[in-house]
């Protein structure tokens, strides 16, 4: 028999008679199967004897579609009328066809309303085969699920309906669509199909809630122990940035003690240890302004150029070699060393001496170096690969320093009370100098070779002939042991340095006093004069090195950094940098030029050849490597300096009744105004183009700024007119005057606009917002008002001053104003809501700028300096020291990186004041530990370790004690570091 479930063909059910049909339906099936399908016969399907109608039953039900034969026998047969009332029972499609004609009203009504294929019209078997195939293709894939779902819904009644037999999921879905697909000639969906999909929707509904009901309970669950962990995790962290933002309070509070302290390098290390590593984890890491200010003010002010670490003991003495390149120390662990002093990088170790060797110099060509020793002998060497040339033998103790002449053919050492002179070349001894009463401490040849200065402490120096050994004369004024004495390049000056903390400068030939040195707070160890003889470095036990006017005998700079006594200090040959010994095992190169002041504009003529000049013309401060320019014209304390808005030029006014155009870059003057009786303010135009200046005879005055030819004049006020200033557009011009007004002038014609009245004393300021929408001004009043620029009414005061405010001004987006009053604080406000954002306190302020990005704040003093704060914590970031009275303004250049300061010294200054301004975030960071500290300068000293707050780091793990070597989480270098931190922790809880 056939199987009739066949594949994927449609299983076809051929219901005939077999008395006039038998053939027919053979043909027919051999027909069906060749067309594709799946027929069955019951004449080869049932087996005799058995139960037919069961048979037959379940024969129609497998089927997918019911195919009569109609024939007179068919119509006749009760097995084939039992047939098609199954067919219909079970909703089967039924396709009746016609083998034998039969008349119509002999045809059963549930036949005869359906289509029929007929086989009898004489058109052959193919023609009505092939319609009949196309009838059956008609829906077959919704009649093959009818089937399939009368299947499933028979078995699931059979079985007792479980839940098991269901369908759900994608099944349930595909059912319920099939049952909206239905199209009107479709078979009919039964009840039991019907009754199959709507119990297993119903059951899948039910088991969709139980399982959201479980699923809600399993989230509640856990978001419970998310929540927990969440919490925790959160405490963690909480407890994490607490103990970070604690620390970075008590670093940010020892960087603030150093930089008061001037140790500068040791602020940028204990801000960098709390200052956000690379790869750290932004959201968790707590980040300051402040602190973010006191590592740029640290980077602004530092000089230290290199530090040199190498020698276990105190380093007594530091020397560089003649073209700069090279440094030479001398150490009490029996060594000296040769350094490059670019790198820092250690060169040489020169090993002979069996005790301390107490001094090392180079000869003038750099070739060779000389020591001295408390093994009682002095030693030459080969500076190139540190091998021993000589030893120099003849005095009886220690030996407490070696120099070479300056054309390097002797060499005058000093030991005890004796000094001597020895043929550099054979070691042979030329001379002995006696004459102190007690030892010596130093010994020098002047650069003609002709002489030897010699420092005892006896309390005097003395000078030799140093062919003849001859006493020449004592320098007597000291109460105290001396500890060096040098000459001047020209030998016509000798320095002394002595334990009394004073250092002396004397005339050669007379042996006569000419200046004294004081400011040291401790024993003077050395001094020496700078290669043009106008400066003096010494040395102290007071941590610090100084360096001094010769002439004037006052300080000019101070070197802080060591944490041991200072033994030595001295200029490179090009007088650029300074190198330092000190007890605290390190030598110190400073870089002298590095200095923040990069340009000086003087209101005073040039010093004579061989007259002291400015601290400026002292140290040849550079401005872009540029030598400084001595400004000469201004005869009068200066009131104001402002920059060009390109930054290139730079307009003074002064109480000489003139204003000048200065070249920035060079300092060369450009143009002179002339025209007021005093001038007390100048300020360009945005295009650079104008200026305009106030005065106080009443008047404010536009100018050409190239050619300084006066275009207008603007006259209304009563009284001084202290400031002027245009819009943002050159448009306009707003002045302040000591008539209590400020006044709004068309600066195309001059005539006045507006009259801003309100102020209760003088206006000593007025500047308009960038927009040109709104002024502010300053008042003696003791308050700061806005006023709209366009009506010339009030919008709000500024109160808060306990003093009469001198300045105020926008920043450049508007939304802040910075006040300045006299011998008060400097303030921040809010411009829209016009409350106090900020207070800056820490000196007598005349004047306030914010930078161009409003986060920097400049202020000028009183007090002779300017300073650089940060707007939005009000620290102090980097104070500006020159000038030596009081500095009337300060203001930004257009690009922040510089300032310019105008003041009652007659000078005007500008300063580089990048590091404060433009350097930030990671920049910041990177720029200092790549510039600033370098190398061993990176790593907290010894000193620094014992502070409680370094106490847990490990003193011998350098990458620990270096803070430009901490890497946060993000960073692959830190879990590469992770394993061996944890190690050496463990090692340390072990002990």
């Amino acid at each position: 028999m056939a199987d009739p479930g066949a594949g994927e063909k449609l299983k076809v059910f051929i219901s005939y008679s077999r008395r006039d049909s038998a053939a027919f339906a053979d043909e027919l099936m051999a027909g069906l199967e060749v067309a594709g399908f799946a027929p069955f016969l019951d004449r080869h399907d049932i087996a005799a004897g058995e139960d037919w109608e069961a048979r037959l039953g379940g024969l129609i039900a497998q089927s997918d579609t019911v195919v009569f034969v109609i024939s007179p026998e068919a119509i006749k047969s009760e097995q084939c009328t039992w047939e098609v009332d199954r067919t219909l029972e079970l909703s089967k499609r039924l396709l009746p066809v016609i083998f034998k004609s039969v008349p119509d009203h002999d045809i059963p009504e549930k036949l005869r309303r359906l289509q029929f294929v007929s086989f009898d019209s004489g058109t052959g078997f193919a023609r009505p085969l092939s319609q009949l195939a196309e009838a059956l293709r008609v829906d077959l894939d919704w009649i093959r699920e009818h089937t399939r779902l009368g299947d499933l819904a028979r078995r699931w009644d059979a079985r007792g309906r479980p839940e098991s037999l269901l369908l759900r999921g994608d099944d349930l879905d595909a059912a319920k669509a099939w049952m909206a697909a239905r199209k009107a000639a479709a078979p009919e969906i039964t009840d039991a199909q019907r009754t199959f999909v709507r119990t297993s929707d119903e059951a899948e509904t039910s088991r969709l809630g139980r399982e959201r009901a479980q699923l809600r309970r399993s989230a509640r669950l856990l978001w419970a122990v998310a929540s927990l962990v969440l919490l925790w995790f959160g405490y963690v962290l909480w407890k994490d940035y607490d103990v970070a933002r604690r620390e970075l309070n008590v670093f940010t509070a020892r960087a603030t003690d150093a930089l008061n302290d001037e140790q500068f390098d040791r602020a940028m290390r204990y801000a960098l240890q709390v200052y956000p590593a690379r790869g750290d984890l932004p959201w968790i890491t707590p980040f300051s302004t402040e602190l973010e200010g006191k590592l740029a003010g640290g980077a602004l002010s530092t000089r230290l150029h290199r530090q040199l670490n190498g020698h276990s003991k105190p380093v007594k003495t530091a020397a560089f070699s003649g073209d700069g390149k090279l440094v030479v120390t001398a150490s009490d662990d029996n060594t000296a060393r040769i350094w490059d002093a670019e790198s820092g990088r250690e060169i040489a170790v020169l090993k002979g001496h069996t005790d301390n060797v107490l001094s090392a110099a180079f000869s003038g060509d750099g070739k060779r170096v000389a020591t001295a020793s408390r093994d009682s002998t002095a030693r030459i060497w080969d500076a190139g690969g540190g091998t021993e040339i000589a030893v120099l033998k003849g005095h009886d103790g220690a030996i407490f320093s070696a120099a070479f002449s300056a054309d390097d053919k002797r060499l005058v050492t000093m030991s005890d009370r004796t000094a001597r002179i020895w043929d550099a070349e054979s070691g042979n001894e030329i001379a002995v100098l006696k004459g102190h009463t007690d030892g010596m401490d130093s010994a020098a040849i002047s650069g003609d070779g002709k002489l030897v200065v010699t420092a005892s402490e006896d309390a005097t120096a003395r000078i030799w002939d140093a062919k003849s050994g001859r006493e020449i004369a004592v320098l007597k004024n000291h109460d105290s042991a001396l500890n060096n004495a040098t000459f001047s390049a020209d030998g016509k000056r000798v320095v002394t340095a002595s334990r009394d903390s004073i250092a002396r400068i004397w005339d050669t030939k007379t042996g006569k006093e000419i200046t004294v040195l004081k400011g040291h707070a401790g024993p003077v160890s050395s001094a020496v004069f700078s290669g043009d003889g106008k400066l003096v470095m010494t040395a102290s036990y007071d941590l610090t090195a100084r360096i001094w006017d010769a002439e004037s005998g006052n300080a000019v700079l101070v070197l802080k950094g060591h944490t041991g006594s200072v033994f030595t200090a001295v200029f490179s040959g090009d007088g650029k940098r300074v190198v330092t010994a000190s007890a605290d095992s390190t030598a110190r190169i400073w870089d002298v030029e590095s200095g923040n002041e990069v340009a000086r504009l003087l209101a005073r003529l040039a010093p004579k050849r061989g007259k002291s000049g400015d601290i400026g013309d002292i140290l040849g401060l550079p401005w872009e490597g540029k030598q400084i320019a001595v400004l000469k014209g201004h005869t009068d304390k200066l009131h104001s300096a402002t920059f060009s808005a390109d930054g290139k030029r730079v307009v003074t006014a002064s109480d000489d009744s003139t204003a000048r155009v200065w070249d920035a870059g060079g300092g060369t003057e450009m143009a002179v105004l002339k025209g007021h009786d005093d001038m007390l303010g100048a300020a360009f135009s945005a295009d650079d183009k104008r200026v305009v200046t106030a005065s106080k005879d009443k008047t404010a005055r536009i100018w050409d700024a190239e050619s300084g030819n006066e275009i207008a004049v603007l006259k209304g006020h009563t009284d001084s007119v202290n400031s002027a200033a245009f819009s943002g557009d050159g448009k306009r011009v707003v002045t302040s005057s000591e008539d209590k007004t400020a006044r709004i002038w068309d600066a195309g014609g001059g005539a006045e606009l507006a009259v801003l009245e309100g102020h209760t004393a003088k206006v000593h300021r007025a500047a308009f917002s960038a927009d040109g929408k709104r002024v502010v001004t300053a008042s003696s009043d003791k308050t700061a008002r806005i006023w709209d620029a366009e009506n010339g009414t009030e919008i709000g005061a500024l109160k808060g001053h306990d003093r009469e405010v001198r300045s105020a001004a926008f920043s450049a987006d508007g939304k802040l104003v910075v006040t300045a009053a006299v011998f008060d604080n400097v303030r921040i406000w809010n411009a829209e809501s016009r409350k106090e954002i900020a207070v800056m306190k820490g000196h007598l302020v005349s004047s306030a700028a914010f930078s161009a990005d409003g986060k920097r704040v400049a202020t000028a003093s009183w007090d002779g300096k300017a300073r650089i704060w940060d707007a939005e914590s009000g620290k102090e970031i980097a104070v500006l020291k020159g000038h030596n009275i009081i500095v009337y303004t300060a203001a930004f250049s257009g690009d922040s990186k510089r300032v310019v300061t105008a003041s009652m010294d007659h000078t005007a200054r500008i300063w580089d004041v990048t590091w404060a301004t433009l350097m930030r975030d990671d920049a910041l960071r990177e720029g200092v530990c790549a510039e600033k500290l370098i190398g061993a300068a990176q790593e907290f000293t010894d000193g620094e370790m014992e502070d409680p707050v370094l106490r847990g780091i490990d003193k011998n793990d350098p990458i620990a004690r270096n803070p430009c070597l901490r890497r946060g989480p993000l960073s692959l270098d830190y879990w590469t570091r992770l394993p061996g931190q944890l190690w050496r922790s463990t090692l340390r809880l072990a002990r």
